[in-house]
Order: C-alpha cells, then structure tokens, then sequence
C-alpha cells in the first residue's frame, strides 16, 4: 500500500486538504495518480462527470476503479512533487496515455560552476550528453503553468538563479532578494550549491529532514555571533513553514475542472472595524476553513489605541495583536473590510513582520452592494483566485461585518445597563 486505502464506496469521507489520490483497478494494479487541493473535491470531481457522460480520456478510468489511496501533503506544492515523484516511479499507465511522457517537464540542476535552474522537457533528456548536461533532475510534471508557478514558490524560499554570471550588474531577482547575487558573483560557488543542496531536498520530500537541518545550522550560527547568518536561516525556516501556494489554487491543467463551489483554501481570515459614531470602537476576525465559518476559531478585540473614529488605526491595532499569537496558524489569505487605505496598513504589518500573505480588501459601496476588490493587481493568481471564489469572499466579508456588528451591539447594551 502506498498511502491511506480507502473503499470506493466511502470517497466522500476523503479529507478536504492537498494531496496526492491513486486510482487502483479490482486486480490492484495502480492505473493512475493526480494531484488535489482538495482530495475531497477533486476525486468526487471524476464521479460527477461520469455521471453527465464521460468528455475526457481519464474518466473513461472511473468505471475500472476498484478503491483509492491518497497521501495528504501539508501543502499544493507538497502535492504536485509527490505526484511527479510516483508517475515517475510507478508509471501508472493513464498518466501515460493522457500525454506523451516525452512532452512532460522536468525540473534541473545544470552542471555549470553555479548550476542554473531550469525547465526541461523529457525529450531534450533523451539527447546524447544530457545526463552530464542536467545531472539533476525531478519530474515528470503534467503542466507548465503549475510547474512555473511551483518553482517561483521556490524561489522564495531558495534564491535558485538561472543567471549566467560575470554581469556587472544585479539582476532584478537579485534586486529584490531572490537570486542570491550569481549574476555579480557576489556569493561564492560552494555558498551557492549549498542552497542548491537545500532545495533538492525539499524537491526530494524530505522537508523535515531540511527544517531540521536549517535549525541544527541556525543554532550554530548563533553560537559563532554570526547574527546575520543566523537570521537569514531563520527566514528561510520561516518561509519553508509559511509555503504560499495561491499560485498554483485552481491549475490542474490535465484533469477535469473542480467543483467551484467548494472553496480551496485552509484558512481565510476576515477583519472588520465597528463603532457608533466614533465610540465604543471593536473589531472582529472571523475566520473560513474551506469555504464554511469555523466559529469556534472566531476573535474579538477592543480597540484600546484609538478613543474617536479610525478605521485604518483600528485596524493596524488589531493585525499587530492577532499576530503577536503564534499558535494561531496563518491563514492562506487576509481578507479586510475596506478599501485601500486600510489593505495598505495590513499589507505594511505584513512585510514588517516578514509575514509572506496576500491581503484583500472589499471597498464598500453604496448599501454595501457594490463589490470591488483592492489587492495587487500584479499578482494574477490572487486575480485568479478571486474571480473563481468571489462568492466566498462575500460571505467572509458578510460574517465579518455581522460578527463585529454583534460585539458592539453586546457592548454599548453592558454600558447602557452599567
């Protein structure tokens, strides 16, 4: 068995979190796998369009499945290198069929002084040389657009280069911190390979061997007095546990659509400001896990900084104390009340406190009917994210507002009574 077995009858009892899902026939041949950010979601998927009449190659599959194993990853992009890792292993014979394997990226070290990343297809990997070429490699992976987006993830966490160096400039990368300074040689060979060492286990799916290894080498350079190494680990350890993954939400490129009306995200938090005329100021954090209130996870605070109306202020309040409580874990997106003046303030806490989220805010218009979004428009994905599941951003902006509305109702009554 490869991961938790579960009897077809029983697949609505799959958990709602990323994954990777195996299909096995009656004879308990493996004939394929793929990847979810929400098992739950994704292998009903199949179901639902057997049902309406099969349009694609895979469901012709569905009727052949006899049970299914899935694997829970902490993350999407946890689930699109275990997918890779077992077609490449197991070469279920769907995942074959569905597209050349030839065609398939794969993700490589080159052989250079510093090694570039780089995407590879499968037939460039068949050329003579190219074992001494790309000397590591990880794959196959299904699509280009997921596999793109997954290694700007990375990037975030690793400062991989695809430079060329000897330039007498950084690159923009390096600019803004995510190319370690290849392009200028401004760090070594032997530093460089080190954070290559470090991403191929994570490409390897040994993240807790790496989180353990970036602590052990933190801890050391603490002893040594280098604060500055130490904190650059600790950022890296960090950013590996706090995996920011919108980008790759809704890019299953080669299965079929998910169901839109589930939302697949762990964690939203929603944010609110109320007060009466400037007086008896409160704020509320409600909070969505995929898609449904999760009340019990629900915060109230009384704003203490501010004694007359500001919205912005309350605000910055209330992110600086939630966030001064680790053992509340992050959620994937901050969802704010408000316009742009209000998403800047949180989006500076953010980067103050390294904190690596997307903010969104909902402007209110007139009667609170009209909906616009403020959040950088530069992110597409966020974009994305936000046209498939703008529904429920609207219901973590309704509960938001009503839970808040309902503390400050509950306090000005205590005050009146008193």
């Amino acid at each position: 068995m490869i991961g938790f077995r579960i009897e077809l009858p029983d697949r609505n009892k799959l958990p709602e979190s990323p994954g990777v899902y195996l299909f096995f026939d009656a004879a308990g041949t493996l004939m394929y796998v793929g990847k979810a950010t929400s098992l739950k979601s994704r292998v009903s998927s199949y179901f639902r369009a057997q049902k309406d009449g099969p349009t694609r190659a895979i469901e012709e599959v569905v009727s052949d499945i006899a049970h299914i194993e899935y694997i829970e990853t902490p993350t999407v992009l946890e689930a699109l290198l275990k997918e890779a890792d077992l077609i490449r292993h197991k070469k279920p014979p769907y995942n074959v069929l569905l597209k050349d394997d030839k065609s398939f990226l794969w993700i490589c070290f080159t052989a250079d002084e510093y090694p570039r990343v780089v995407l590879v297809r499968g037939k460039d990997l068949e050329i003579a040389g190219a074992e001494k070429m790309y000397p590591k490699r990880w794959g196959p992976f299904v699509g280009a657009k997921m596999t793109r987006s997954a290694l700007e993830i990375m990037r975030r966490i690793f400062s991989w280069s695809d430079c060329t160096p000897g330039q007498k400039r950084p690159c923009f990368n390096a600019q803004i911190g995510r190319c370690p300074g290849v392009c200028t040689r401004a760090i070594s060979p032997t530093a460089y390979k080190k954070i290559l060492r470090r991403m191929a286990l994570f490409l390897d799916g040994k993240r807790s061997t790496l989180e353990a290894q970036l602590l052990k080498e933190m801890a050391a350079a603490a002893r040594a007095e280098d604060f500055e190494q130490a904190a650059l680990l600790r950022n890296q350890l960090f950013a590996l546990q706090h995996i920011q993954d919108i980008a790759l939400i809704g890019r299953e490129d080669d299965e079929p659509s998910a169901n839109l009306s589930v939302n697949p995200f762990k964690r939203i938090e929603g944010y609110d400001i109320s007060h009466l005329s400037g007086t008896g100021m409160v704020a509320s954090m409600v909070v969505f896990e995929h898609g449904e209130p999760a009340k019990k996870e629900y915060r109230k605070f009384e704003i203490k900084g501010f004694t007359k109306s500001n919205d912005t202020g309350a605000l910055r309040e209330t992110l600086s104390r939630r966030l001064t409580h680790a053992e509340w874990p992050l959620p994937e997106i901050f969802f704010i009340d408000g316009g742009e003046g209000q998403v800047n303030a949180v989006m500076k806490i953010l980067r103050e406190l390294k904190i690596d989220r997307p903010v969104v805010g909902i402007a209110k218009g007139a009667l609170r009917k009209n909906i616009r979004y403020v959040f950088d428009r530069r992110n597409t994905a966020l974009d994305r994210a936000i046209r498939l599941y703008g529904h429920i951003f609207v219901k973590v902006r309704n509960e938001a507002h009503r839970f808040a509305i309902t503390y400050q109702r509950k306090k000005r009554q205590m005050r009146d009574f008193t």
